[in-house]
């Protein structure tokens, strides 16, 4: 009988952990799909390395005021 029980909170264990994964699954998914869709601005800018060995913005000419 104790066997039985063992199995049983074994069986349990797994089908959390299951549920957990494809909950994280699903979030994940839905916030790449997102991130893919949403390029109305670019995150990053143009580097340039500086005389000094230094990364900085690429000045491209425009006034950043």
């Amino acid at each position: 009988m104790p066997q039985l029980i063992g199995l049983a909170l074994a069986g349990v264990a797994v089908w959390v952990g299951y549920k957990f994964v494809r909950r994280e699954m699903a979030r994940v998914g839905e916030e790449l799909r997102k991130a893919a869709t949403d390029k109305s601005e670019p995150k990053s800018q143009p580097l340039e390395e500086g005389p000094d060995g230094v990364y900085r913005l690429k000045d491209d000419g425009e006034d950043r005021g």
